[in-house]
């Protein structure tokens, strides 16, 4: 749904880094670099964590934004309407589980979204009402179904970087 806006958004917005739609994820935890034996550590924190997600439930999306604030947009997402009580509940449990096993956990509150590009370098103040004004097309996004967790590596490279399932964990 969002593959055609993403490749217009590049054309329209060379100052933002563009991901290719089947890039596109909602992150729980973001874990950055790690050794093989964390690896298998993060994969039994992600199968430790996905009963938290119960029966599977519907997401749907939200506005979307950009972080931290208008005056300096450095990421620009989409956000989480339907589900955003049962994303944050597993965040915790994961969160929980990854200390559990001396791994890093985030302490800043937990705000889900899908993050559509970054922000290279800084976004002049006329761009940025652009950008505001642009993020007002992106289409409708069908809800889906959250069923289970899926650890990725992501493999750095050009022209974007790839996401390969590590482990997927079912509820």
């Amino acid at each position: 749904a969002l593959e055609g806006w993403l490749t217009d958004t590049r054309t329209r917005f060379p100052e933002l880094s563009v991901g290719p739609a089947e890039n596109l994820h909602l992150t729980l935890a973001f874990l950055g670099e790690l050794d093989d034996a964390a690896v298998g550590a993060a994969g039994d924190a992600v199968k430790g964590a996905a009963p938290a997600l119960g029966d599977s439930w519907r997401l749907t999306w939200g506005a979307p934004g950009v972080f931290p604030d208008w005056g300096r947009p450095r990421v620009v997402w989409l956000g989480v309407d339907a589900g955003v009580q049962r994303l944050v509940e597993v965040h915790g449990a994961l969160a929980g589980e990854l200390r559990a096993r001396g791994l890093p956990a985030e302490e800043r509150p937990y705000r889900p979204h899908l993050t559509l590009g970054r922000v290279r370098g800084r976004l002049a103040k006329e761009r940025a009402a652009e950008l505001r004004d642009w993020l007002a097309t992106v289409p409708q996004v069908p809800a889906l179904e959250a069923d289970s967790l899926v650890l990725y590596q992501s493999l750095l490279g050009r022209p974007a970087a790839r996401h390969v399932e590590v482990l997927r964990a079912p509820a």
